[in-house]
């Protein structure tokens, strides 16, 4: 039996767009501020060290990698409201995810042991509520709409407000980043100043796109006949989707991809900081490496039906692969910071597509699912899909231990003495070599990805003609 027939002529509106785009502005906005200021804020204002650190983020993603299959269970149990199934956690979980992202990085104390306290507790809490609001948002792309080309568009409109949120890493090296004697280290009162305005920005972006869309009832099997809500079981979903090839490669793939993004989001501030001695350069980086994604957006979906998502994956990785190989190996010493930033650009070019259809991909894996299986459960598939984006997050968690391995030293920040010429090399050898050696691992993953533009459209017929004789 099936819950509700969906209405296949309904089409997303250009409000339904908006919403969806605002409420990842406020979701990336906190994601691109944790994976690039919160390390350098626990090591040079906080004064923990680089080890702490990491262990701090890895056990906060260990907990994580735990919670989000539950949360999806629990997401996927929620009883269809007058308000929807999904929506009402945009609120409930956004609120307090802002004021989380605030009071991170207020310091309050100068003991080492209650900061460390501090900071694991309330990175613990923006993962869980992080995770309530990307799994009802992930599963909302299956929900709006079942047409693959208004699918794309949310791709492409969740990217589009991925980029927006990018703001704080675009204003905030030139805001935050004016103390100590060469006016190149964060400022731990900008910095809290900056975090105010961000949190009500967030308020205001998941305050507008709750109220910009309604739920359009999916393709939900009620396993146990019974018309309130579908229940799911986490161990049988693990298993139907360990055998799914489709959904294993691109979880492992976006998984790296985002360890890649993450641990480069990190990393760079140091080096921009330390290595080329400019922190204002980094907005310049940073603008500079988003803006190729933008080239992608008004061709995505003339590529995707011309080519494929895969075959121009492959193409796009193949470039980012080759350009990541060129920042390790070319001798880029440190007046030459325009040129990593020009090869970055490059790299930012390739993975630009891919990075443009994650959540297009999400939802054909989940399509596979279901064209494989006969079930469709949105919510606790995408939970599995975003638990292997939190392994990817544990693993650019490494990021502040790798950096204190080559023998970076906090103490030095603000005082005017430089890192010593060995740890500055060392620190651009591991900014560069990871990157690359996670985007060829990525691009070789892309190869064995079966999902090509054949068996897709193939996979989005068969579906179709199912679904058609669905009981209402």
């Amino acid at each position: 039996m099936w819950k509700r027939k969906p209405n296949p002529e309904k089409k997303v509106t250009a409000e339904n767009y908006v919403g969806y785009t605002a409420i990842e502005i406020a979701n990336n906005s906190a994601f691109c501020i944790m994976s690039s200021y919160l390390a350098i804020y626990c090591s040079d204002i906080l004064k923990m060290p680089g080890a702490v650190i990491s262990a701090i983020m890895i056990i906060a993603k260990i907990w994580d990698c735990v919670a989000d299959p539950i949360i999806g269970s629990i997401v996927q149990r929620r009883q269809i409201g007058k308000k929807g199934k999904y929506r009402p956690l945009f609120r409930l979980a956004g609120y307090p995810l802002a004021l989380v992202m605030v009071l991170m990085f207020v310091k309050i104390s100068d003991n080492l042991t209650f900061n460390t306290f501090w900071v694991a507790l309330l990175y613990v809490l923006y993962g869980t509520l992080y995770t309530f609001i990307s799994v009802p948002y992930g599963s909302l792309a299956n929900i709006m709409t079942q047409r693959d080309e208004e699918r794309s568009s949310l791709s492409v409109c969740r990217s589009i407000g991925g980029g927006i949120g990018i703001y704080p890493t675009l204003f905030f090296p030139v805001l935050v980043m004016t103390a100590g004697v060469d006016k190149n280290q964060m400022n731990a009162e900008y910095m809290a100043i900056g975090m105010a305005i961000v949190g009500f920005l967030m308020f205001l972006c998941y305050t507008g796109g709750y109220n910009s869309f309604t739920e359009e009832p999916g393709y939900e099997r009620d396993l146990n006949l019974d018309s309130t809500h579908q229940k799911t079981s986490l161990l049988g979903t693990f298993k139907r989707i360990i055998k799914n090839k489709a959904f294993v490669i691109m979880c492992c793939l976006t998984c790296i991809l985002l360890a890649t993004q993450m641990y480069t989001n990190t990393v760079t501030i140091y080096i921009f900081k330390d290595y080329f001695q400019n922190s204002a350069l980094n907005t310049i980086y940073t603008l500079a490496t988003y803006l190729p994604m933008i080239i992608f957006i008004p061709f995505s979906n003339k590529l995707i039906t011309k080519f494929g998502k895969k075959e121009t994956s492959l193409v796009g990785l193949s470039v980012a692969t080759l350009s990541t190989f060129l920042l390790f190996v070319l001798p880029i010493g440190k007046d030459d910071a325009w040129l990593f930033i020009v090869l970055s650009i490059l790299n930012s070019l390739g993975v630009g597509f891919t990075s443009l259809q994650t959540w297009s991909f999400a939802a054909d894996i989940i399509d596979h699912d279901e064209w494989v299986t006969g079930v469709r459960e949105e919510a606790a598939d995408f939970a599995f899909f975003t638990f292997m984006r939190k392994i990817g997050q544990a693993i650019a968690s490494l990021a502040p231990w790798i950096v204190s391995l080559v023998g970076y030293d906090s103490q030095k920040v603000g005082s005017g003495i430089s890192q010593s010429e060995s740890v500055l090399n060392g620190m651009y050898d591991i900014a560069t070599l990871i990157p690359f050696v996670f985007r060829f691992v990525v691009l070789v993953l892309m190869v064995f990805y079966p999902l090509n533009k054949k068996t897709t459209e193939k996979m989005h017929k068969e579906l179709e003609e199912r679904r058609k004789s669905y009981k209402v």
